[in-house]
């Protein structure tokens, strides 16, 4: 049975009948054809020959043996012709009459015919070569739009030495040259079952390393046939060795850069015909990690076959890699895996889905891969387990998971603990969705400490993403004004997934932050001022209702809303003399604000819903009297963010820079609460969208505008300078800037009305999650040290 999912309407399906029909085919040969075994090895010592390729002749079948020369195929009916080859041994031939009644012993003789003397050229002869390949390849892959072959993966992980998990799956691979190697997974099955799926290493879609850019784990790589892989490379030539007739060269090759993404390794090309007949890399630099990963090394290997018309395509991939992890204070078993995948029965351009046609990640997974084992039993691309393996995997202890496997050891194992499957990773962003406690907590908007509340312990819950009936509720205790604190809101839905119009309503009874709060949220400037620092925050009480109608066109990344406030704004006093828990320091009265009924009407636009690009306006008018309003004023306040890629942009962690620019102004009296607002540092605590050597404070006024910068270099710079020691985990070096404008006061701790900062730092050190920033006030000369989340 073949299934092919989409989510296209049903009038597109008519694309996906040549897919299917070119599938319903392979599964038709499938059913039709007998199994057979067999073993290669060197006639002369019996060893066996590992990634022998076994063909049958005038098809386009063909299976690769394993470590130990054992392979495992589906043949036609008798008779058939089988090809056996490998590099440095005579090519043999065996014609089969009749279905064999056991394993197949293959015996291969060494080659001894003589080669003839290479011609020397005014370039390096490795050059030559490579010139002629790629020349070649330019001209055979003219007319190739498309490919496919169905693919056996099998993925072994393994703690230390001890094999932990088997994962194998059956694969529909389509190629294009815009998208490369895109896989449908038909078929899993794994051991143990329901293990989990280990976040750090998973099974490789089968990539072409033909292509002039190859994909591995989100980077882009050179390849060593790209166009101007000879400027990219250093080429050496090795020994020659046969196979068929022909020379075949061995040729070496090394990045001449030490920051572009590119291999280290090996190929081997076939003399006259100029293609490749197999590839070993590594991955250099070997820097692409990002915290909690210290080092992923990873090593591949890859043969190609000719298919119709001298197209070379590949025939296996063989993945070696070791995955080190964990944080500061906290170790964790290496984890290292071993992946082993056959291609056959290749398709030359063939139609391709939509689904693989586009851009997209390299593997999608049928709805019904666990449940498909029956296209395991006769799956023409199988490889055998070696005896070794078998072992392995009967000793597996069914009973313990991925998370037991990798536990990790140290005394803060605690406090830094981490997921280290996918599905953990899913449970707990699913618990964060329905107790957002944990949420809350993190941007600290309902639990904090201030010089007006004290502590201020709350609860929040809100209703699931998509739900009809929306709603968000927290409470809370002030333990100095004692008294409870409310914040909830509901809507219910106007009209369809179209228009996503919703109407609600609001209610707060809280302390509220005069003016607004910055983006370190209230938790942690609350840490901060608990600590000894100052509070960076002044407060008012607010008891307000809205009403509110709002619209998301189809769950887009445009919404609007309109809401009509009804607030009663008044001052707080400090009602507490605590000096602090770790330095001695008398924090400041609260002062007071401009008390009074405030009505107004607020209209906002939202663009964007990523962190990389977006957009929002506010615009609030209160009418005075005509509302019932102690206030008469507009005001008008934006934010705009976009981050983009600089230098390195084919890496998993390119250098980034990311720009926010926001501020505002106003006509009429402006009341202190509704001020616009540049935030400072809380204690030793910075964002992004702050000045670092404003310490526990921020500016507020009426007229104002931020403009902060933040460039990421990754571990680009450490790598130029050979300090590889440092970049291989994953530590990076950043730049940053803050810019703040005013044309009235509000910048009462400087003189004049602008303030300029600059400065740099670290990331991920010690491959920890944070920053480490070194910043000088141009304005006032003065100097801090700040700590913060690390740019993503």
């Amino acid at each position: 049975m073949f299934t092919i999912f989409t989510d296209r309407p049903p009038m597109m399906l008519k694309r996906f009948l040549p897919c299917v029909f070119c599938l319903l085919c392979c599964a038709h040969l499938a059913s039709s054809q007998v199994r057979i075994t067999g073993r290669v090895t060197d006639a002369d010592n019996g060893s066996p020959l590992a990634s022998a390729s076994i063909g049958i002749v005038d098809t386009d079948r063909g299976v690769t043996a394993n470590r130990d020369g054992t392979f495992w195929m589906l043949a036609p009916s008798v008779p058939f012709t089988l090809e056996v080859r490998f590099i440095g041994y005579r090519t043999r031939r065996l014609k089969v009459d009749s279905i064999p009644t056991g394993p197949m012993d293959i015996r291969l003789e060494p080659s001894t015919i003589t080669l003839d003397e290479i011609v020397v050229t005014d370039e390096g002869p490795a050059d030559a070569v490579m010139r002629q390949v790629i020349a070649a390849k330019q001209k055979w892959r003219r007319h190739l739009v498309s490919a496919y072959a169905d693919t056996y993966t099998r993925f072994m992980l393994y703690s230390h030495s001890e094999l932990v998990q088997m994962t194998e799956t059956v694969r529909a691979s389509w190629w294009t040259p815009g998208n490369g190697a895109r896989e449908l997974v038909r078929a899993r099955r794994r051991i143990p079952e329901g293990s989990g799926t280990f976040r750090f290493a998973e099974p490789h879609a089968v990539v072409n390393f033909y292509d002039d850019v190859v994909r591995l784990m989100g980077t882009e790589y050179v390849g060593p046939t790209h166009p101007d892989a000879l400027e990219a490379y250093f080429f050496l030539l090795g020994g020659t060795r046969e196979l068929d007739g022909h020379r075949v060269f061995d040729i070496y090759f090394t990045p001449r850069s030490a920051t572009r993404p590119g291999f280290s390794g090996h190929v081997a090309v076939i003399d006259s015909l100029f293609v490749l007949y197999e590839v070993n890399v590594r991955p250099i630099p070997q820097t692409m990690v990002t915290p909690p990963v210290k080092r992923h090394d990873v090593y591949y290997e890859q043969r190609f076959t000719q298919v119709r018309d001298s197209v070379w395509m590949p025939i296996d991939m063989y993945v070696a890699g070791v995955v080190e992890f964990g944080r500061l204070g906290v170790t964790h078993p290496p984890a290292r895996y071993e992946q082993f995948s056959s291609q056959t029965l290749h398709v030359v351009n063939p139609p391709v889905p939509d689904s693989m046609s586009v851009g997209g990640p390299p593997v999608l997974e049928s709805p019904l891969a666990d449940r498909q084992d029956f296209l395991f039993l006769r799956n023409p691309s199988m490889i055998p387990l070696t005896p070794m393996e078998q072992d392995q995997v009967m000793a597996i202890d069914r009973a313990r998971d991925i998370q037991t496997a990798f536990q990790g050891q140290g005394l803060l194992l605690e406090y830094v603990s981490f997921p280290l499957t996918k599905e953990e990773i899913e449970r707990s962003q699913a618990k964060s969705d329905r107790v957002s406690i944990v949420k809350r907590l993190r941007s600290g908007d309902w639990f904090w400490y201030n010089r007006v509340d004290g502590w201020h312990p709350g609860v929040s819950w809100s209703s699931l993403p998509g739900a009809g009936v929306q709603y968000e509720a927290s409470v809370g205790w002030s333990t100095l004004r004692e008294r409870v604190s409310w914040n909830s809101e509901i809507s219910l839905p106007l009209s369809g997934p179209e228009m996503g119009l919703r109407l609600g309503v609001a209610y707060i009874n809280a302390t509220s932050v005069s003016a607004r709060e910055g983006d370190l949220g209230r938790f942690v400037p609350g840490i901060s001022t608990y600590l000894g620092n100052d509070d960076i925050y002044d407060y008012y009480h607010q008891r307000a209702v809205s009403g509110f109608v709002r619209t998301r066109p189809h769950g887009g990344p445009v919404a609007m809303s309109l809401r009509l406030r009804s607030e009663i704004h008044s001052s707080l006093r400090k009602l507490t003399n605590f000096e602090g828990w770790l330095f001695t320091n008398e924090q400041p009265e609260n002062p007071p604000i401009d008390a009074g009924h405030l009505r107004s009407f607020e209209w906002e636009i939202e663009l964007g819903q990523g962190t990389d690009r977006g957009f929002t306006m506010q615009l609030e008018h209160s009418p005075g009297e005509g509302l019932g309003s102690d206030f008469t004023f507009t005001r008008v306040e934006g934010r705009a963010t976009i981050a983009f890629e600089t230098f390195f942009n084919s890496r998993v962690r390119p250098n980034r820079m990311r720009i926010t620019v926001m501020g505002g102004t106003r006509s009429g009296f402006l009341p202190v609460q509704r001020r616009m607002t540049l935030s400072g540092s809380a204690g030793p605590f910075s964002d992004f969208m702050g000045f670092r050597t404003l310490s526990n404070g921020r500016f507020v006024a009426t007229d104002m505008l931020g403009i902060f910068w933040y460039h990421d270099f990754a571990t680009a710079l450490f790598e130029k300078a050979g300090l590889w020691w440092v970049a291989e985990k994953g530590m990076g070096v950043h730049l940053f800037g803050g810019h703040g404008f005013t044309s009235g006061t509000g910048f009462d701790t400087v003189d004049g009305n602008q303030y300029h900062e600059i400065g740099g730092g670290v990331s991920y050190p010690f491959g920890l999650p944070f920053r480490f920033d070194l910043a000088g006030g141009i304005t006032d000369n003065s100097f801090s040290v700040r700590i913060g989340r690390p740019f993503k």
